[in-house]
């Protein structure tokens, strides 16, 4: 499949489920989308398995103009964001910030500083049972000390 393709099944999809606003809206953005990709060193291939079946796509359009509720203009958008963050890993801007349903996702630094100090944590966990049960290892292996030595000592 090419862009144009795609762009067609995606625009016959949404064909009487939606308004023509939306639908241009969403064709625009998608066309333009790939153009980009495509310009950033992509393969047109590339660049539409990571969108998906656009009749998928179309669905989810179609779903979210029956429940939002919003302006035509802000159904786009939100759909336009739930597949940028989804699909693109973008960053998220204020404008993002007022769109209901968004996914957070966290920058490696930060996920890296949490595993670092989540470790951290378990080894200061670790240390502190050590170090609580240090006067029993010692006992046990003074024990186990004096023992060899009357065992060795009596059969010697």
């Amino acid at each position: 499949m090419n862009c144009t393709e795609f762009l067609r099944q995606f625009r016959e999809a949404l064909d009487g489920k939606v308004s023509e606003h939306i639908i241009q809206d969403n064709v625009n953005y998608y066309s333009s989308y790939i153009k980009g990709q495509i310009g950033n060193g992509k393969s047109e291939s590339e660049v539409l398995s990571t969108l998906g079946d656009p009749r998928l796509l179309a669905k989810t359009i179609e779903e979210s103009n029956k429940f939002a509720g919003e302006s035509r203009t802000q159904q786009s958008q939100a759909f336009n964001y739930r597949t940028n963050s989804s699909q693109t890993g973008r960053n998220y801007t204020r404008e993002d910030e007022s769109i209901k349903g968004k996914q957070i996702k966290l920058p490696g630094w930060l996920i890296a500083g949490i595993v670092l100090a989540v470790l951290v944590f378990v080894m200061i966990v670790a240390f502190r049972v050590f170090v609580f049960f240090m006067p029993l290892i010692a006992a046990a292996m003074v024990v186990g000390f004096v023992y060899k030595v009357v065992r060795d000592w009596m059969s010697g």
